[in-house]
């Protein structure tokens, strides 16, 4: 049975790896395994490891995305990508604003 390695960007507290790593293919012909994921929020991260990776909290990068060292992370077979949570996210808080001031 094939393993795909997931890399994650914008991970938040870990959904998506979550959903994958729990699913399970009609005849289990695949499974899903971490192999890094980053965030830019502490908490996110400390949630994301304690749910998904408690014995590899080193393979959580935990800062901006901007500064992130793609070609130091290992190799993935598997990528996903997080989106802003609407409450949290500084373009949602932009647009409210807009709204209010119309």
């Amino acid at each position: 049975m094939p393993t795909f390695k997931l890399g994650e960007l914008f991970c938040g507290p870990g959904g998506l790896a979550f959903g994958a790593i729990h699913s399970k293919s009609g005849d289990e012909a695949f499974s899903v395994e971490h192999a890094w994921s980053s965030d830019y929020d502490k908490d996110s991260c400390s949630t994301y490891t304690q749910n998904i990776c408690p014995s590899a909290p080193e393979s959580v990068i935990c800062g901006d995305v901007r500064n992130l060292d793609i070609n130091a992370l290992s190799e993935i077979d598997a990528f996903a990508y997080g989106f802003p949570c609407n409450s949290f996210s500084n373009v949602g808080e932009h647009k409210m604003e807009a709204r209010r001031t119309v």
